[in-house]
This record gives C-alpha cells, sequence and structure tokens, in this order.
C-alpha cells in the first residue's frame, strides 16, 4: 500500500478545515434570515417611522419587536444600571452603542433597521446572547 507524504495530509486536512469556518458577517446581521452585509439584499431608506425599546433593568421591553425595514429603532436606558446593546451571532462584534443611565439620567441609541430579517440582541453586562437581558427585533419588507 502506497503511503501519503505528510506534506500532502497536512495540506488535505487545511483544506478540509478551512471549509469549516464561516465567513464574518455584519456586525448586526440578522441571526437568521439575514445575509450579511457583502451580500446583495434588497435595503429600505429610512422611513421616518421610529420605534422605543426601553433598557430598564435587567430586561428589553418590548423583548420581541417586529417593524418594517426603514423604521428606527431607539434603545432607551431608563433603569440604574448601564447597559449596551450588541448584535448576537458575531464573536467579533462591536458594540453598536453603550447606553448608561444614572438614576434620571437616560442615555439612547438609535438605528435604522434598513434589511428584513431577525435581528437579535443582548445587553453583554446583563446577559448572554441567549439567556439574561436579551431582546429581537423582525424586519419584514415594506
Amino acid at each position: 500500500m502506497p503511503r501519503i507524504s505528510t506534506h500532502v495530509f497536512s495540506f488535505a486536512c487545511a483544506v478540509a478545515l478551512s471549509a469549516c469556518v464561516a465567513d464574518p458577517v455584519d456586525s448586526f446581521a440578522a441571526t437568521t434570515t439575514a445575509p450579511p452585509e457583502t451580500t446583495s439584499v434588497a435595503t429600505f431608506p429610512a422611513n421616518g417611522e421610529s420605534v422605543d425599546v426601553s433598557s430598564i433593568d435587567n430586561t428589553f421591553l418590548p423583548e420581541t419587536l417586529e417593524v418594517v425595514a426603514g423604521t428606527e429603532v431607539v434603545f432607551t436606558n431608563n433603569g440604574r444600571n448601564p447597559h449596551n446593546v450588541v448584535p448576537a451571532g458575531d464573536p467579533e462584534a462591536v458594540t453598536w452603542g453603550v447606553l448608561e443611565a444614572e438614576f434620571d439620567l437616560t442615555d439612547s441609541y438609535a438605528r435604522v433597521f434598513d434589511r428584513p430579517g431577525t435581528y437579535v440582541y443582548y445587553c453583554t453586562i446583563h446577559g448572554s446572547e441567549r439567556a439574561g437581558m436579551v431582546g429581537t427585533v423582525i424586519v419584514t419588507a415594506p
């Protein structure tokens, strides 16, 4: 039986493993239905509509929100603790905006959701991608 050289075997293993590595996605790409920013997906301009999500200590209200693409979602901290809003599903995710509040002081962060999809987010201070302070924005086509 012929022997495979160590170099050929190592190269074949490297090629096979590289096929298992996922391409990076938009820092706030939808985790289930919207493809990464780099693909050609219909985007919609801002439509002038705005919806609020309240960050109260250890929860987002509402936890699930459905909006039409082009709607601005404003995350406002109405609690006593600092919060942030981070997209789930991307280990290299950059915080969209840190929401901090001290008693009666409120901060907010706004983002226009211009692509249909399901967007899951969480507060890294009070939760994880699957538990604790987690929320979802479902964006539908106009």
